[in-house]
């Protein structure tokens, strides 16, 4: 079950990706390709710490895909503590709101892996989210977003869970 904290964090950041204007042509953001790499860190929706690393390349002002790694920090499934990592890839969709900022939806998939009590579980399945991107500078730029983590667990756990995860990363982007 996923606190009311949660889902108000997801309406929030969702209220705010649809409610600013799109002004896409506005944007100061070029449509030169490039590639970027960054880091996170968060929280889990146990409040555990978490944290990420990813690198990525942006095909034109809209559309670009990002591989990372998270360590997701400990989770409950099915009863048992685990810790919780996982391997994505996700495709990134961006809509230039204005001058600096840009909303943003990730959709993909992962490999997770939840070990402890003497479980050892990999999985994969679908991964997604949404955010808010802040260009500090022409390379530097912050983002906060909400990510799910779709039935990580299974095996010998007996069940799976849903994994949410609200964070801040800092981007470098390569042009």
């Amino acid at each position: 079950m996923h606190s009311k904290k949660t889902w108000k964090s997801l309406a929030f950041v969702a209220g705010l990706a649809l409610a600013l204007p799109a002004a896409a042509q506005t944007a100061r953001d070029d449509d030169t390709p490039h590639v970027y790499g960054g880091g996170s860190v968060g929280r889990n929706d146990n409040s555990e710490f978490s944290w990420g690393a990813f690198g990525g390349y942006q095909a034109n002002r809209w559309l670009g895909a990002e591989f990372g790694y998270n360590d997701l920090g400990r989770q409950n499934i099915g009863g048992v503590t685990v810790d919780a990592s996982a391997w994505e890839l996700v495709a990134v969709g961006r809509i230039p709101v204005f001058d600096r900022f840009a909303a943003y939806g990730k959709f993909g998939g992962y490999l997770g892996r939840a070990h402890g009590s003497g479980f050892n579980e990999n999985t994969s399945d679908f991964t997604y989210g949404v955010g808010l991107e802040y260009g500090m500078t022409r390379n530097v730029s912050v983002r906060g977003e909400w990510q799910r983590y779709a039935d990580l667990g299974g095996g010998g756990f007996g069940s799976t869970a849903d994994l949410d995860i609200a964070r801040l990363s800092v981007v470098y982007r390569f042009r």
